[in-house]
């Protein structure tokens, strides 16, 4: 196995100051999962995650909490300084049939933090900090690897001509349920708008996506939804539609939020646009960047009274 990367919060963000906005560039830690074939031969699957969402890396935790009525794949909760942080299983999560031989004491766990919400990924190991472009991720729509689409935003081609997938984390904490549901959802079908003001939804993660429509929808506002920066762009371009306001993330393949604001600002014809910048990334640093890119807003997912707030300050 690869030697593991430092067990240190510190060495998660190197050139954490150097990236700078609207470079269409990130940088992500590099994770191992290890598995059995159908021959029973050792496989090793790359894996990668923004740096943004991982506060540390630490070592298997010993004491575990079980918790009861939660899903097969998590674990139980352990404090970390403080904070009750539950753990999840992620080789059990994706459908990973373990080596014998691993030595569960040398697992990793990645501490993440996104959407208001701290969650502990089990992971096999893990080996370095990568920086690469959003440009040369393709959607998992493009990618050969259909059996784990559902799984992935994205596929970047590595060293050897092996695959790294970035996992769709967002869908896989809303589908474990730490998302609280009633927070998450609007009640009550408002239908102020009645379908007068055209919304252009852009976030790679299909759960996102739909809690995203399904609130404006209900609001009364007409949505048109898409993948990427770039074919947010191309959207946008063809004229087809008069947009009011946009709704975009900030990690997507092929060209992220940070670009496609900029680029929307700079073009006299389109700059006047409100952008509410929607991510899962929260902290004053990320709101900073989203407002130094252009973006109108910056709001953290998913709050929907906030959400619709701001959506109506957008439009003034």
């Amino acid at each position: 196995m690869a030697n593991s990367l430092k067990n240190n919060a510190s060495s998660i963000n190197p050139g954490h100051d150097i990236l700078e906005v609207g470079q269409n560039r990130m940088e992500l830690v590099d994770f191992r999962l290890f598995s059995m074939d159908e021959n029973g031969e050792e496989k090793e699957g790359v894996y990668g995650i923004n740096v943004a969402k991982v506060i540390e890396i630490i070592k298997m935790p010993e004491d575990i909490s079980e918790t009861p009525n939660t899903s097969e794949f998590v674990e139980g909760m352990f404090n970390l300084r403080g904070a009750v942080v539950p753990l999840v299983n992620l080789p059990k999560w994706m459908g990973i049939t373990e080596p014998e031989d691993l030595d569960r004491k040398n697992f990793k766990v990645i501490i993440t933090e996104f959407n208001r919400v701290k969650v502990g990924f089990i992971v096999h190991d893990t080996t370095k900090i990568r920086r690469v472009s959003w440009n040369d991720i393709s959607a998992p729509e493009l990618s050969s690897v259909s059996s784990i689409d559902s799984k992935v935003t994205g596929i970047i081609k590595v060293e050897n001509d092996e695959l790294l997938l970035l996992l769709d984390f967002e869908s896989i904490v809303d589908e474990l349920g730490f998302y609280n549901k009633e927070n998450r959802e609007i009640e009550i079908e408002k239908k102020e708008y009645n379908g007068d003001k055209i919304i252009l939804i852009i976030d790679d993660s299909s759960s996102a996506r739909k809690i995203i429509n399904n609130a404006l929808i209900k609001e009364g506002f007409k949505t048109i939804t898409t993948e990427n920066g770039k074919v947010a762009l191309d959207t946008v371009y063809e004229d087809k539609y008069k947009f009011d306001a946009i709704i975009c993330d900030v990690e997507m393949p092929v060209m992220d939020g940070y670009t496609f604001t900029k680029t929307m600002k700079s073009d006299d014809k389109y700059k006047n646009i409100p952008i509410i910048m929607h991510s899962s990334l929260s902290g004053a640093e990320n709101s900073t960047k989203g407002m130094s890119a252009g973006a109108d807003f910056y709001v953290v997912k998913f709050d929907p009274l906030e959400f619709i707030s701001t959506l109506k300050k957008a439009l003034g």
